[in-house]
């Protein structure tokens, strides 16, 4: 745990105390920027890191006292001390964490740029003569921070390289040595000193940039092609966010461009040529053009981080013709790639190597035992027999390791299924399928010719033959394994009469999409994860055969079933590790607390497999898993954080007349039906509201993303495009070098920071603001921000109402979403009118008066004509029980609507009944006035969510006419009613939970669930908590 400098803080705020320690004001703020940096490098018990916590104790004992004292006296010799210590961390550091050598450099270089930063803040007296110097430092040190993240410091194993990066380290001890011996030390301060050293850092740095200059160029005749990017997978879509911000780049006034913006342009039509062809190609069949693909991502991030390094006009004006270079050759070499493709070149034979090996990865399917499948086996042999007589497909989808492969065996020598079955054909087909491969495995299986070899000698059209008229006019089941593709399916699928027999097909898929071909009659049957029983009952199966787990080994025994994470593949796995162990408890009790590290270290096939899955996923999809290795292990993950974040990384394809987010969404489900992505939670309207990865799968996301050195590009400050410091003191992270986050799209903080304004390109703002914060007017220069949430409500301050209400055509037209804005008055309302693009907004209005129609009334809300989504909460004010609560102006097009504390008539509330798009209503604490609840036909016609909380009705009149597609209905806290009978003869009803309920309530509830249904529902659920 970081030791704590609570109490040194908060003294050194205070004069009278921090005079007798600083040797001029402000000094005391140097030393707690540099003990936040030796809280990073020591460990806790480290003597230095001892001395701090003496001091910070120190201080605490100072703190009691107004007049100088003993305790005083022995601060002032501890900070002494303390301050006589810090030399050491004024040069580049040995070791730090897992930092390569350079990025030690940068680190420290970084660490002298902030307290140069607060020296030129706090403005010592002293320093005067010498402002511009270190001004001039400061520019300086900032670009060779940005040279070192440049591609020419990459290739680390030249020697040319080397001898910079050694210089560069020369350079930063000195500048750190000047620091410590002028700010840090007890003694007198040299003006002359001062003013001499300076001169020299100066004049030494200006030496190290001409031999940058000749390094870089060096370099780009070593490594023309870029032929090393920083990372393997890359989003094929960042392309997108460079040429927007190149576009906007071209429109820029700004000096330092003018005479670069032919280059410029030149380089965005490059990569406009490029970027055309990304998302055409079908790069997981073809991997060399995936090398392309990530070539032209990596040259992105470089343009990206060139022009948003703030560098200095020399070093871009031939940075960038070299970048300018490098795309043309990439662009000419891809050309020539893309018609080599065009006239016919196969597909790479190693490739296709790998994806066949899939199938000598998969797992021995050894005795069929299928312990916790026995339940689908059952409904599935049904499906089987019964059913449809024409040719129907039966699919069984999971991921890797849940056993379908075990089961579809199981199924395929179930005794019954072959006496039902003519005939039963079985063939594998694999990620990369072959149409020949497949033939040769079902007619060998189906057919009673005598030796394999005779069918080998058959070619294609004899085998198609074969096994058609072998087929025809029988009943028949095809099992196909593995099968990644419908085009798989396609493909032989005409060989296979379909004669009103009752035949069947079924596959095996990891996509759940796969076998749903026909909706009407194609079924899916998603493979569940085992319970922590049926975990053990495997374990004990397959360690003890027959006999029972010995009673000293039976608890830690059960505690390694469920570590296994439900999957069987991992229960079998580690049962063979116990059954080469001994039998005590303290090696079991091992394996149970390190079951990840079994898996990780033995080079075991499941895990081969896992991270097979991962490469067949398409190239747009890679980034998006791989980002789940960034959240914790087995933690819920809130999907709108999840998608705004791939939306900010750039993971997401632009979309006509689609929101990255929708698209985003859609990639989420083309995870979860690919079984690489688990539901958590559902929202009231179906939509994914929370979703996992299991722990094999976030285990792979971090074995590839350390491979691919994916998390690592992510983090790199200078395009650093995500940052969230929601749990994290706004006091201990320097945000004043904000020019390095110009490209920062997604934040979250604890409060909002000073220099926000600077983050212009700042798409999606989270503030976990525990109290009402004031959105300052710098808010409306943020014209790119989409999303904007505030935990703990805001309120729009005066400055920006002010500047809002001056120019009325002023409007931020990409704000989407606003939560929770406080509505106190009319100017609040016309400030909210400039944001007329809104979907989402989540408000607590109060009455107020209106001083041109002369009366006190509500806000109105029907002129943000693009609302979806709208959460109002009432605010009780002095006047408003005098005033009628009416929410009748509300947009036609709302989907979903959540209202509280209202009072709200039965007028009202059928006026809400005929929002024609109304999908969900939530209504709470008491939300509508009077005993009684009379519906209406001919309302809430699109309903399918509907709630009530905390409402104090007591009778409800409705029938299954009144809200004919409800689908859910919620009640929490009512006591005094009943669920209305006829509510459960509604067609679409699947849910009924009631939670906190009275008596009458519940026993409603279950009477509807037990009553025959007049309109045959019989999918009805419900649930109860207290």
């Amino acid at each position: 745990m970081a030791p704590s400098i609570y109490n040194l803080r908060r003294l050194l705020k205070y004069r009278s105390k921090s005079e007798m320690l600083e040797m001029f004001d402000g000094q005391g703020q140097l030393v707690l920027i540099v003990a936040q940096f030796m809280i990073k490098l020591c460990s806790e018990d480290d003597p230095v890191i001892v001395l701090l916590k003496r001091l910070d104790h120190s201080a605490k004992l100072s703190w009691g006292y107004t007049h100088y004292n003993e305790e005083d006296r022995k601060l002032s010799i501890v900070f002494k001390s303390f301050m006589e210590e810090l030399q050491v961390f004024f040069k580049v550091p040995n070791s730090m964490s897992t930092l390569s050598p350079k990025e030690l450099v940068a680190a420290f270089i970084d660490h002298i740029l902030e307290i140069l930063q607060e020296i030129l803040n706090l403005q010592p007296y002293f320093i005067h003569h010498v402002e511009d110097s270190i001004q001039s430092l400061k520019m300086e040190l900032k670009f060779l921070l940005i040279f070192l993240g440049d591609t020419p410091s990459q290739p680390t194993e030249l020697e040319t390289t080397k001898k910079i990066l050694a210089d560069i380290e020369v350079m930063a001890n000195e500048t750190g040595s000047f620091l410590y011996s002028f700010f840090f030390s007890t003694n007198r301060i040299s003006m002359t000193g001062m003013k001499q050293t300076l001169s020299d850092l100066l004049g030494n740095i200006e030496l190290l940039k001409e031999n940058i200059k000749k390094h870089c160029i060096t370099v780009a005749k070593i490594l023309p092609c870029g032929v090393t990017p920083k990372i393997s997978v890359v989003s094929l879509f960042l392309v997108d966010s460079t040429l927007d911000y190149l576009n906007d780049l071209m429109d820029n006034e700004d000096d330092k461009f003018v005479d670069l913006k032919d280059q410029i342009r030149t380089i965005h039509q490059e990569l406009m040529f490029l970027q055309s062809f990304l998302t055409d190609e079908e790069e997981e069949e073809y991997p060399e053009l995936e090398e392309f693909f990530v070539r032209i991502g990596d040259i992105a991030y470089e343009v990206e981080y060139i022009i948003n390094s703030f560098a200095p006009v020399w070093y871009l004006s031939f940075r960038i013709p070299q970048v300018m270079e490098k795309i043309q050759l990439v662009s000419t070499q891809f050309r020539e790639k893309k018609e080599m493709y065009g006239a016919g070149l196969q597909k790479n034979a190693e490739y296709l190597s790998q994806q066949l090996s899939l199938q000598a990865l998969r797992p021995h399917i050894g005795d069929g035992n299928i312990i916790g499948l026995e339940y689908v086996k059952h409904e599935i042999t049904e499906c089987l027999v019964g059913g449809p007589r024409n040719l129907q497909i039966i699919s069984i989808s999971g991921m890797p390791g849940l056993g379908k492969t075990t089961l579809a065996n199981n199924i395929y020598h179930d005794a019954f299924i072959r006496t039902h079955f003519h005939s039963c054909g079985w063939c594998v087909v694999s990620q990369t399928y072959n149409v020949r491969n497949m033939l040769i495995d079902i007619l060998t299986s189906i057919s009673y010719i005598d030796g394999r070899d005779r069918i080998l000698n058959m070619d294609d059209y004899r085998l198609a033959e074969k096994i058609y008229k072998s087929l025809i006019g029988s009943r028949y089941i095809i099992f196909m394994d593995d099968i990644w593709n419908v085009n798989a399916w396609f493909d032989i699928k005409k060989y296979f009469p379909d004669d009103n027999c009752g035949s069947k097909i079924l596959f095996t898929s990891q996509n759940a999409d796969v076998g749903m071909i026909d909706l009407r009659s194609s079924i899916n049957y998603p493979l569940r994860f085992l319970t922590h029983d049926e975990c053990w009952n495997l374990l004990q199966f397959k360690v003890f055969d027959n006999e029972q787990c010995p009673p000293v080994l039976v608890d830690v025994a059960k505690k390694i079933a469920r570590n296994c994470g439900g999957l069987p593949s991992t229960v079998v796995f580690i049962a063979s590790v116990l059954k080469k162990l001994e039998k005590e408890k303290s090696l079991w009790m091992d394996v149970a607390e390190n079951i990840t590290s079994y898996i990780s270290k033995d080079t075991n096939d499941y895990m081969n497999m896992l991270e097979l899955s991962y490469n067949h996923l398409p190239m747009h999809l890679k980034p998006c898993f791989l980002y789940f290795g960034a959240f914790e292990k087995d933690k819920e993950i809130p999907v709108q954080k999840l998608i705004m974040l791939w939306a900010a990384e750039g993971f997401i394809q632009k979309a006509e007349n689609r929101s990255s987010e929708d698209v985003a969404e859609q990639y989420l489900l083309d995870l979860i039906n690919r079984s690489m992505v688990l539901v958590a939670k559902r929202k009231s309207d179906g939509r994914i509201k929370a979703c996992s990865v299991h722990g094999a799968m976030h285990d792979i996301c971090l074995r590839v993303a350390e491979k691919e050195n994916f998390m690592k590009v992510m983090k790199d400050l200078k395009l650093l495009k995500v940052l969230d410091l929601s749990t994290t003191d706004m006091n201990l992270y320097n945000l004043s070098e904000s020019e390095v986050l110009t490209v920062l799209r997604f934040l979250s903080v604890s409060s909002i920071p000073s220099s926000i304004e600077s983050f212009e390109n700042l798409e999606f703002l989270f503030v976990d603001n525990k109290e009402v914060v004031e959105i300052p007017a710098i808010f409306l220069n943020m014209v790119k921000l989409r999303h904007v949430h505030f935990s703990g409500g805001a309120q729009f301050s005066e400055s920006l109402r002010i500047q809002a209400t001056k120019d009325e055509n002023f409007q931020m037209n990409n704000l989407q979403n606003l939560s929770s804005i406080f509505i106190n008055d009319e100017n609040d309302e016309k400030t909210l009118g400039f944001f007329p693009c809104l979907l989402t907004l989540k408000c607590r209005i109060t009455v107020f008066w209106d001083s041109f129609e002369n009366r006190y009334h509500y806000p109105t809300l029907d002129f943000i004509e693009s609302l979806e989504s709208l959460s109002v909460s009432f605010r009780p004010s002095y006047v408003s029980d005098d005033i009628s609560r009416e929410v009748i102006d509300l947009q036609r097009n709302l989907r979903k609507l959540t209202l509280r504390n209202f009072d709200l008539s039965w007028k009202q509330m059928n006026i809400i009944g005929m929002l024609s798009e109304l999908q969900v209503l939530k209504l709470r604490d008491d939300t509508i006035e009077g005993k009684e609840w009379h519906a209406e036909e001919g309302k809430f016609l699109q309903l399918r969510y509907l709630e009530l909380d905390v409402l104090q009705i007591e009778h409800w009149n409705a029938s299954s006419f009144h809200f004919p597609s409800l689908e859910r209905l919620v009640l929490r806290s009512c006591q005094n009613f009943e669920i209305p009978p006829g509510l459960g003869d509604i067609p679409t009803l699947q849910k009924i939970e009631v939670h906190g309920c009275a008596e009458s309530v519940v026993g409603s509830a279950l009477q509807i669930l037990e009553e025959p249904r007049d309109w045959g529902n019989d999918y009805l659920n419900v649930i109860m908590s207290h």
